[in-house]
């Protein structure tokens, strides 16, 4: 039995997944699934350098009969059912997301920290556009280093996969037993000083404001259908609104703190990408 393997759905990521996916390779993930949900998708040809560790799933219009609340929660759903019995671990994290360690070297070392328990809640650190106006050259991780000062209550999880009953949003699972824990190893509970300082998910939430704009014509994975969107998040449909929201919220106050901690791994990540033939 492997480790730990990540899931994940992706549409309109492909600038950004060779640094994704070398960078959680680095850190101990064992393999990923992933599930292309892009028309024409492109997924399989583009991760061909990455093929020893990714399987990939073509997902656009494959999910409708699937067990699952939307086609996200339909693709983790057969992530765990087809694979999951293969891994000590599972996590489901999107392709703006990246699991920070800050007191492990690896993935593997941090988890060992938690022979008993069954899931591990990492918060948001959400970052901002740091101004960009295009997609910033180079590395996300090296390029985007302002972020909301204070973590986020918004987490995301890896959990054992014969542990989870059922998978309802992306962010938790729901358990068969036992409780989940912060990465401090404390019951899960409101935000506390220093909740994120063992380990985080940095949500690179915004690459930047043409990115960001390009969400209203993208789709979302969350909601299959208009009448499943609750009114708060249809913001995210419409062009215009979407332009209010980068105004009033990205825009404000999701630059405020510097954080450079992922830049350690810069020379590692385009060395190995430099490797396989990849440029950045």
């Amino acid at each position: 039995m492997k480790f730990i393997c990540l899931a994940a759905i992706l549409r309109d990521e492909e600038p950004f997944l060779d640094e994704w996916l070398v960078y959680h390779k680095m850190i101990g993930i064992n393999h990923f699934f992933l599930y292309d949900d892009a028309p024409d998708l492109p997924l399989k040809k583009l991760l061909q350098p990455h093929a020893a560790y990714v399987t990939v799933i073509p997902w656009y219009h494959m999910h409708e009969e699937r067990p699952g609340i939307n086609r996200q929660t339909k693709a983790y759903t057969h992530a765990l059912q087809e694979y999951g019995s293969g891994f000590e671990w599972i996590t489901f994290i999107d392709g703006d997301e990246f699991i920070v360690l800050r007191k492990h070297d690896t993935i593997n070392e941090f988890l060992l920290d938690f022979p008993e328990a069954v899931s591990i809640t990492l918060h948001w650190h959400v970052f901002g556009h740091n101004n960009f106006y295009d997609d910033p050259p180079g590395l996300i991780t090296a390029s985007l280093i302002r972020r909301k000062g204070k973590p986020s209550e918004n987490v995301k999880s890896i959990t054992r996969p014969g542990a989870i009953a059922s998978i309802e949003n992306a962010h938790v699972c729901v358990l068969k037993y036992s409780s989940r824990v912060d990465t401090n190893n404390k019951v899960l509970e409101d935000l506390y000083e220093g909740i994120s300082e063992v380990a985080h998910i940095n949500h690179y939430q915004c690459r930047s404001f043409k990115r960001w704009m390009r969400r209203a014509n993208r789709g979302e994975v969350t909601f299959d259908n208009m009448e499943s969107f609750p009114q708060k998040e249809r913001w995210r449909l419409d062009e215009e609104q979407c332009l209010k929201q980068f105004v009033v919220a990205m825009a404000s106050d999701k630059n405020e703190k510097i954080d450079t901690y992922m830049q350690k791994y810069s020379a590692a990540i385009l060395y190995k990408l430099m490797k396989m033939g990849i440029k950045k």
